[in-house]
């Protein structure tokens, strides 16, 4: 399935105009989408068609959005998503350092992510593996000073601190009422996937407390760089990619009966698909 929706990630980018670094970008979002939702939601065949659904709802969201660079959105995506599923599937014999190394990336590319690197620092400083003594600290210290440079960054109204902002974010702020920002974000989700995300969030929530901290620190961190910049951010759009294939593959699995709990996971993910696939095709 990952290596499948990879190829379709990057045939649909390709289809849309997007040039070969874009639709590299797009698919490696495709594939780390699904890597994660499987995560979550286990490996049945229900599971396998919500996590492709999450995937193409991730790719077409931002294929549909404009105001933002396709490659650095979906490149900043696909390491944030991927530490997730890191970090959910992280055991004492698996390294933490892929994790960290994808959270890093993906607080570089983007201020929504910053949190990320504070919850895999702390994940590898109290996790059993072998770590030099400065690890302990530096580790989770780099997490909590990402996250204070962003807030410091987004806080200041000029010299050098507002341009980091600026270039980190992609673009200047446009102060907007919440309520505003809110009403855009939820537009561009619709209804169908605002309620799977809803439901999904809920469900990363109760799969233990690094999956549920980290998937909860990229929704706050899209939403408040959402309404400090006062628009819709990529990271709001993979988020509720994610969350909303959790709960696709949630509700599915709700159902005892195999063919069924494929039935329902097929409906529902074509019904969240529906919708950005004809903005995609107007487009």
């Amino acid at each position: 399935m990952i290596p499948v929706i990879a190829i379709a990630s990057m045939a649909i980018a390709a289809t849309a105009g997007q040039l070969a670094i874009p639709a590299l970008a797009i698919g490696a979002l495709g594939a780390a989408l699904c890597t994660a939702v499987r995560a979550f939601a286990g490996n049945s065949l229900a599971a396998s068609i919500a996590a492709g659904a999450a995937a193409l709802l991730g790719v077409l969201g931002l294929l549909d959005t404009s105001g933002f660079s396709v490659a650095r959105a979906a490149f900043a995506g696909a390491a944030a998503i991927f530490a997730i599923s890191e970090l959910a599937r992280l055991t004492p014999v698996k390294s933490p350092y892929p994790a960290i190394g994808a959270a890093v990336l993906a607080a570089i590319l983007d201020p929504s992510f910053v949190g990320l690197t504070a919850i895999a620092g702390a994940r590898f400083v109290v996790g059993p593996w072998p770590r030099p003594r400065w690890a302990a600290v530096a580790a989770p210290g780099l997490g909590v000073a990402a996250f204070v440079l962003a807030v410091i960054a987004a806080l200041a109204h000029h010299g050098v601190l507002s341009t980091l902002w600026i270039a980190w974010t992609g673009g200047p702020p446009h102060p907007d009422a919440p309520s505003h920002v809110m009403l855009v974000i939820g537009d561009a989700l619709g209804p169908l996937t605002a309620i799977a995300a809803l439901s999904g969030l809920a469900v990363c929530a109760s799969r233990g407390r690094t999956a549920a901290a980290a998937v909860l620190v990229i929704a706050l961190g899209a939403l408040a760089v959402a309404l400090h910049d006062g628009k819709l951010v990529p990271a709001a759009l993979v988020t509720a990619a994610l969350a909303a294939g959790v709960g696709v593959g949630r509700l599915a699995a709700t159902v005892r009966w195999p063919a069924g709990q494929t039935l329902v996971g097929a409906t529902a993910s074509f019904m969240l698909l529906v919708a950005p696939a004809l903005g995609l095709i107007k487009r």
